[in-house]
């Protein structure tokens, strides 16, 4: 645009220049007419630069709500649409290239309790430390999601069951371990895991209603424990 302005003025500039054109009638409404193109051409730039930068926010924009859509805003895990999505191309992965996963469907063990004899603030720094924990200690390629209340929903990607149960005694171990400082004494967690393979039949909620179902086991087992499908 600046040169283009640049070549305007030049060509003003060399007609003014030029015998006989300077004193032409017209060419004091040339001149005018040259200075409205100019200042057109600099509004034009004007607005192309906000365009530029509206397009720019908006992508920004976009980007980030579509983060906070896939995001649990209290631990900072993928939330539950993001699970599922990932379980939809998981299952497409397979079906091209063969393979499998685990799930594993972990819950935090009298969490209500939690809730009744420390209050809210205390139930929310559980699920945070707990978050903290299995995000720490899944491989980067494997997915822990926050699944609901509670709740959370692991894939381990080409995981048989007998590697998914070692992953599981793992993080029953690590909860069980932990300490959570509260005033003058430490909260304990444990949790009740349902680890469930993957089937070649299975869609998305059959993986999922197979681990929910495993926890269960686990749960009517005395809790505290992992438990089996698959």
């Amino acid at each position: 645009m600046i040169v283009q302005e640049q070549k305007i003025e030049d060509w003003v500039q060399r007609l003014s220049e030029t015998e006989g054109y300077d004193a032409h009638p017209l060419m004091d409404e040339f001149r005018t007419l040259a200075k409205e193109h100019l200042k057109l051409m600099r509004q034009l730039t004007k607005i192309a630069k906000i365009s530029d930068r509206m397009q720019t926010d908006t992508r920004q924009m976009a980007q980030t709500l579509h983060a906070a859509s896939q995001t649990d805003p209290l631990t900072d895990l993928p939330n539950r649409r993001h699970m599922i999505e990932r379980l939809e191309s998981e299952l497409g992965r397979i079906a091209r290239h063969g393979g499998g996963f685990t799930l594993i469907m972990l819950d935090i063990d009298h969490f209500k309790a939690i809730n009744d004899d420390f209050g809210h603030t205390v139930g929310d720094m559980a699920l945070v430390e707990t978050a903290r924990l299995l995000r720490q200690n899944l491989r980067n390629h494997d997915l822990c999601a926050r699944w609901g209340g509670e709740e959370f929903l692991i894939l381990l990607t080409q995981t048989d069951q007998e590697q998914a149960q070692v992953v599981a005694e793992k993080l029953r171990r690590l909860v069980a371990g932990h300490r959570i400082p509260h005033r003058d004494h430490d909260i304990r967690l444990t949790v009740s895991l349902g680890v469930a393979t993957h089937r070649p039949d299975w869609s998305a909620h059959a993986c999922i209603q197979a681990a929910d179902d495993a926890l269960y086991v686990a749960k009517r087992a005395g809790r505290d424990r992992w438990a089996v499908l698959g």
